[in-house]
């Protein structure tokens, strides 16, 4: 299956949050990081994961991701740094692509936590961990920033080493749909 890039975004990131009403921001506007696989920043594996070509992904690439499982599931994972500033009480959406390749006795993939993080010292804004299935799937968490940030003072943040699985990782989506309406 091919997805047309923004199509595909408005489709399934806008339609959970609600439709855009005239004089508002363009999806593309709310996009506040770099959402390729390319620009991701994986972290805590002694070699890069490989990047792959996959027609049946957003934007044609995976990260993949090979796993051991540990309790300590956040010392391997994927970054991308929010390059935007963001305003106090801003609704955030971290969206993402991800399937289950290989898992141990055909259980769910595991994402152990995805969160909104402050940086450069880590701190989560809000976080939710993720059961994966095997076909390509768009997940999301929403939650509100809880003060003004500078650009790149935020990361979305995937923990990843929650099982013994093989994780491919898709795009991911930091949207900003700014204040809440009354």
């Amino acid at each position: 299956m091919r997805f047309a890039p923004l199509a595909a975004l408005c489709l399934l990131v806008a339609l959970p949050i609600g439709g855009a009403a005239q004089g508002q921001a363009s999806m593309a506007d709310r996009i506040a990081n770099d959402p390729r696989v390319d620009a991701l920043n994986p972290y805590g594996l002694n070699l890069p994961p490989a990047i792959r070509a996959d027609k049946d992904v957003q934007f044609g690439k995976a990260m993949r991701m090979p796993l051991a499982g540990h309790a300590d599931f956040w010392r391997i994972g994927i970054t991308t740094p929010v390059l935007k500033p963001v305003k106090k009480g801003d609704r955030i959406v971290i969206a993402f692509w991800a399937r289950a390749v290989k898992t141990e006795n055909g259980a769910p993939g595991r994402i152990g936590r995805v969160q909104l993080e402050a940086t450069p010292v880590v701190r989560a804004i809000f976080e939710q961990p993720f059961d994966v299935a095997p076909e390509w799937k768009m997940y999301q968490v929403k939650g509100n920033a809880d003060r003004d940030y500078a650009p790149r003072a935020l990361n979305a943040a995937l923990h990843l080493d929650a099982a013994k699985q093989v994780l491919d990782i898709g795009p991911v989506f930091v949207l900003d749909y700014g204040q809440p309406t009354q």
